[in-house]
């Protein structure tokens, strides 16, 4: 995954983010957040790793499901398994074999917080995505 020329750096973006950590409701976070966003969407993979940490945290950017969403992206490219399968059967308690991304403590929560059913669905809009920019999973 990498960036479009003409979208902005990451590293200014990320060190923008970093130095308005502490008021997150004001626009110069909310304006570093857009661009963050932009660069993930141009399939920046450093961006889509760091915009989910952001979105899945409580707080004025809380959007579980496109975390979930960018979750899913970033982590079907570091190797993590996205086939669903949950071995536990007490949802929303999802419980994947090894290397099963929805594992991971951040997304685990989303996956409680969402539901499987919304889940299955970010699924496929997450698989549509890297299908459309021809990265498999």
């Amino acid at each position: 995954m990498r960036a479009m020329p003409d979208l902005p750096d990451y590293e200014e973006v990320a060190d923008e983010l970093d130095a308005h950590w502490d008021d997150q409701g004001g626009p110069a976070f909310r304006s570093a957040l857009q661009q963050l966003s932009a660069l993930a969407s141009g399939a920046h993979l450093e961006a889509a790793e760091f915009l989910p940490e952001i979105l899945a945290l409580h707080g004025p950017h809380h959007d579980a499901a496109s975390s979930y969403k960018w979750y899913f992206i970033v982590l079907s490219q570091q190797g993590y398994s996205v086939r669903f399968d949950d071995q536990n059967h007490t949802p929303p308690a999802y419980c994947g074999p090894v290397g099963d991304f929805r594992n991971e403590s951040m997304v685990s929560e989303l996956v409680s917080e969402l539901g499987f059913a919304r889940v299955a669905e970010l699924d496929l809009e997450a698989q549509a995505w890297l299908r459309a920019r021809g990265l498999e999973f």
